[in-house]
């Protein structure tokens, strides 16, 4: 079973190689950030506490551009590189 640690670690990676690569911001979306880490969403419950890591990391600048209750799953655009909670 994944953890929040898990899906941390996850975000922060993905943040870091899109910085790394120079890039000013990520787009990054719930079911795809759930699905890398080899379990695919069947439900939203098992989505939430990947949104909470998602929500957690937003900061100044950080824009959710689809909502977390869309068919899609949440989106947001993280602005890159990341500062100091």
């Amino acid at each position: 079973m994944v953890s929040l640690d898990h899906y941390t670690q996850e975000l922060n990676a993905q943040l870091g190689r899109a910085a790394s690569r120079g890039m000013p911001h990520i787009l990054i979306n719930v079911r795809d950030l759930y699905s890398s880490l080899g379990d695919f969403p069947d439900s939203n419950d098992r989505l939430m506490s990947c949104r909470l890591v998602m929500r957690n990391e937003m900061k100044a600048g950080d824009i959710m551009i689809v909502a977390e209750d869309h068919l899609v799953g949440m989106t947001v655009r993280y602005v890159l590189p990341r500062t100091v909670h």
